[in-house]
């Protein structure tokens, strides 16, 4: 079986993951990964969610190493979850023999939080689908040899970090003669 790197560079699924696997191993996540075995679950933007991003480039959010390594670690949960295990969770907190999605009944959705690497809370909640803070997930449970990838559709922040909290866009220019 693979391990998280090569499922990011391999086209197993419709999505390319070049921006975040460039990423990850721009601030030493890629190795960090692999000592977990197989105990996490990333939940991995694909290139077209960085290509979203409206102020910055995936190359700006290198220029904080600390700032970058906060907002990957937030799509890191230290537990292997599958799509399956996310609604046994579920159905463990909200006490219920059954798990049915309740968008159609008009029924409030049902969450759950879950701790991620850089400490603070992701909440994942199930309504019409499963998501992730914000994010929806489009593939899910692709199996690695070190845990489990589910593809979302945009990059989560964690509370205090945004797009703007990272430096960049420096304009080019030409140097002067002399």
């Amino acid at each position: 079986m693979w391990d998280i790197s090569d499922i990011l560079l391999a086209r197993t699924t419709p999505f390319t993951f070049n921006a975040l696997h460039c990423l990850l191993r721009a601030c030493g996540l890629e190795d960090d990964l692999e000592d977990y075995a197989d105990f996490f679950t990333l939940f991995a933007p694909p290139d077209e969610a960085f290509s979203a991003l409206k102020e910055k480039s995936p190359f700006d959010l290198m220029k904080d190493i600390d700032k970058l390594r906060l907002l990957l670690n937030f799509h890191i949960v230290p537990l292997k979850l599958s799509v399956d295990d996310l609604q046994d969770l579920f159905m463990q907190s909200h006490g219920e023999p059954e798990l049915k999605l309740m968008a159609d009944q008009g029924e409030r959705p049902r969450s759950v939080t879950l701790e991620t690497l850089s400490g603070f809370p992701l909440h994942v909640t199930l309504d019409a689908d499963i998501r992730v803070a914000d994010a929806h997930i489009l593939h899910a449970d692709i199996l690695t040899a070190n845990g489990v990838v589910h593809v979302i559709d945009k990059l989560i922040w964690p509370p205090g970090l945004s797009e703007a909290c990272f430096h960049g866009n420096v304009p080019f220019s030409k140097a002067e003669e002399t």
